[in-house]
C-alpha cells in the first residue's frame, strides 16, 4: 500500500502511515492505529508506573503491604510470593464472552476481580522497596532495572553494581548521581559518559580517567574545567574543591552545568548503529523514531528496551530480552512473541492479545494473572479448536464496536494519570487529565513527623555520623515544588556510608525530587525538527528548540570533538 496521512482521533493532528507500516500491520493481522505516535505512546504509559511506591491493601490477608498501585486502585492484590505459588487459581474468574457488550466492559469486570502480584518483578533477591524488575539482588528503592546488584536509588539500570541515585545507567560500579552514563566506574553527578572511570560532573566523556567539570573529552586523563593538569596538580586540585562541603558543592555544580554549554552536543544519543533515527539508540539497526534501546532492529516507535536483542516490534515500551513481533504492549519481555496489545506479561508469552500479568502461557485472548495456560479467553478455558473459531468472532465483534486493534483504554489504567509515566513525559494537571478522560482520583498523602530539618545539618559530611540514621528530615522543597516532593525522607546506611566514603555532601532534598532534578538532565522522548547550528543541515533532535545548549549533526560534532 501506499503512504497514507490520517487524522489522530485524539489530539485531531495529521500523521503518516508508511508503506512499511502497512506492511508491519499485515504481518501482525492487526488494522493500522487511528491514534498517532505520540498519542499512542502516552495512552500507554497511562498503564506505566515507573518509580512511585505505595502501601496498598493484601485482598487476601487485609495487611497493608508494599506496592506499586496506590490503596485506591480498583486492582486487588496479593503478596508477590503468594501471587506466583499454587495457593490460588486465577482460572475460577473465568466467564464466558458476551456478544451483547463491548470487549473492555467485560474485561474491566475481570480487571478488578483477578488480583495482581503487589509488585511487577521476577527473580529479586535480598531487595526492599523495589519494582518493574527483573534478577536483581541486594537491592533497595530500585525500579525499572535488570541484572542489578547491590545498588540503592536506581531508576532504569542495567547490570550496575554497589552504585546509587542514578538514572539511565548501564554497567556502572560504586557510581552516584549520574544519567545515562554507560560502563562507567567510579563516576559522580556525571552525564552521557561511556567507557571511563573517576569522573565528576563531567558530560559527553568517553575513555577517559580521572576528569572534573569537564565535557566532550575523548581518551583523556586528569583535566579540570576541560583543561590538562599534570597527575599531582590535578589531585591537589580536586582536594581543594572540598566537595564534602554542601555549600561548596551545590557552587561547583552549577559551575560545572554553566560550563557544559559552552561545547556542542551531538543531535542524538547514540553508539554503533546503522540507519536508525530517534535517541539514546546503541548497537541497533533499521530502527526509527526510538528512545533509549539497545540491540533492536526492524522496528519503530520503541521506547525503553535496553536489554536486547528485540526484532520487529512497533509501539512497545519498556523490557526486551529476546522479543520479537511485539505491537502496542507495554513491559513484555523474555522470549514473547506475536504479542498484541499486552502489558506486564513477561517470560514466555506468546500468540496473545489483551492480556496483564499472564506468564509462560500461549494463546490467550483477554486475559489476567495466568501462568503456564493455552487457549484461553477471559480466564476460562477452551480447547484448541474452541479456542480457534471463538477469537475470529470475538475480533469481529470488537471491530464492529471500534475497539479493536489499539491498546487498553487509559480510563482503565491500574492507576492514576498523576502517578503514571505519562505524566513525567506528558505533564498535565487535574483539569486537563479530568478533559481528556485520563484517570484521576487524588491520592493521599503520608503524613510524616519531621525530626531534623536540613538546614540545621552539619555543612560537611565528615561532621555527619551514623545516629542521622534514626532521624526523618524535612525536604529542602517543603512539599511546595512540582517534583512530588514527599515533604520528607530518610538515610539509609549503604547511602551515608558510600558518601562518607567519596567525600560527598549528604542530600537536602527528597529522593523524588533528587530524581526529578536528574530528569532535566536527560532528552524526553520527543523529536523536533532542527537544524545543525554550525553547518544548517536538517535534524530531528530530542533537544527543544527552546534549549541552550549547542546542538550539531553528526559530521560537524565529529569534527568539532574527536
Amino acid at each position: 500500500m501506499k503512504a497514507e496521512t490520517r487524522t489522530c482521533q485524539n489530539c485531531k493532528k495529521d500523521f503518516v502511515i508508511t508503506n512499511e507500516d502497512f506492511n508491519f500491520y499485515e504481518k501482525m493481522q492487526v488494522p493500522p492505529p487511528t491514534f498517532c505516535p505520540r498519542c499512542r505512546f502516552q495512552r500507554r504509559m497511562t498503564w506505566r508506573n515507573d518509580w512511585h511506591v505505595f502501601k496498598k491493601t493484601d485482598a487476601r490477608t487485609g495487611e497493608k503491604i508494599f506496592s506499586f498501585l496506590p490503596e485506591e486502585s480498583p486492582i486487588k492484590i496479593y503478596d508477590r510470593d503468594f501471587w506466583f505459588s499454587d495457593g490460588w487459581d486465577p482460572m475460577i474468574y473465568g466467564r464466558e464472552f458476551d456478544f451483547s457488550r463491548p470487549f473492555f466492559e467485560q474485561f474491566k469486570e475481570l480487571l478488578h476481580e483477578v488480583p495482581w502480584p503487589s509488585t511487577s518483578m521476577e527473580r529479586a533477591v535480598h531487595c526492599s522497596y523495589c519494582t518493574n524488575a527483573t534478577n536483581i539482588k541486594n537491592c533497595y528503592y530500585v525500579r525499572g532495572a535488570t541484572n542489578t546488584e547491590d545498588s540503592a536509588y536506581l531508576i532504569w539500570d542495567h547490570g550496575s553494581r554497589g552504585s546509587l541515585e542514578s538514572h539511565m545507567t548501564n554497567s556502572c560500579e560504586l557510581s552516584y548521581g549520574n544519567v545515562n552514563c554507560i560502563t562507567c566506574y567510579q563516576t559522580l553527578f556525571s552525564v552521557d559518559c561511556e567507557s571511563s572511570q573517576e569522573l565528576t560532573f563531567c558530560k559527553d566523556c568517553v575513555g577517559c580517567n580521572s576528569c572534573f567539570g569537564s565535557v566532550g573529552l575523548r581518551n583523556k586523563s586528569y583535566y579540570i574545567f576541560n583543561q590538562p593538569y599534570e597527575r599531582e596538580e590535578y589531585l591537589k586540585k580536586i582536594k581543594e574543591l572540598h566537595l564534602g562541603s554542601y555549600k561548596n558543592f551545590e557552587t561547583i555544580k552549577h559551575e560545572a552545568y554553566a560550563h557544559w554549554l559552552n561545547y556542542p552536543q551531538k543531535f542524538i544519543h547514540s553508539r554503533q548503529n546503522v540507519n536508525v533515527s530517534g535517541d539514546y539508540i546503541y548497537e541497533s539497526k533499521n530502527t526509527h523514531d526510538c528512545y533509549r534501546v539497545v540491540g533492536v532492529e526492524d522496528s519503530k516507535w520503541v521506547q525503553n528496551v535496553t536489554n536486547g536483542p528485540v526484532r520487529d516490534c512497533y509501539d512497545y515500551s519498556n523490557f526486551g530480552n529476546n522479543a520479537e513481533l511485539i505491537y502496542e504492549s507495554l513491559i513484555v519481555g523474555t522470549g514473547a512473541y506475536n504479542v498484541k496489545f499486552s502489558t506486564h506479561c513477561f517470560p514466555e508469552l506468546r500468540e496473545s492479545s489483551y492480556c496483564v500479568f499472564c506468564i509462560s502461557s500461549a494463546y490467550l485472548f483477554g486475559c489476567i494473572s495466568l501462568r503456564g495456560k493455552k487457549y484461553c479467553i477471559l480466564n476460562k478455558q477452551y480447547t484448541k479448536e474452541e479456542y480457534e473459531a471463538l477469537v475470529p468472532k470475538i475480533i469481529e465483534h470488537m471491530k464492529m464496536t471500534g475497539e479493536y486493534g489499539e491498546f487498553f483504554p487509559s480510563a482503565l489504567a491500574p492507576h492514576p494519570y498523576e502517578v503514571s509515566a505519562a505524566q513525567e513525559f506528558f505533564p498535565l494537571s487535574k483539569d486537563e487529565m479530568e478533559k481528556q478522560g485520563f484517570v484521576y482520583y487524588g491520592i493521599e498523602k503520608p503524613k510524616y513527623d519531621i525530626t531534623l530539618k536540613t538546614g540545621d545539618l552539619p555543612d560537611d559530611i565528615k561532621d555527619i555520623d551514623q545516629e542521622i540514621l534514626n532521624e526523618v528530615f524535612g525536604c529542602e522543597h517543603k512539599d511546595s515544588c512540582k517534583h512530588e516532593c514527599t515533604g520528607a525522607f530518610r538515610a539509609i546506611k549503604t547511602e551515608l556510608d558510600f558518601l562518607k566514603r567519596m567525600g560527598l555532601p549528604f542530600p537536602r532534598l527528597c529522593p523524588n525530587c533528587r530524581h526529578a532534578e536528574r530528569l532535566s538532565l536527560r532528552n524526553p522522548p520527543l523529536l523536533y525538527d532542527r537544524t545543525c547550528i554550525k553547518c544548517s543541515k536538517a535534524i530531528k533532535t530530542g533537544y527543544a528548540p527552546e534549549r541552550p545548549e549547542i546542538v550539531y549533526c553528526e559530521k560537524c560534532y565529529q569534527a568539532e570533538v574527536y
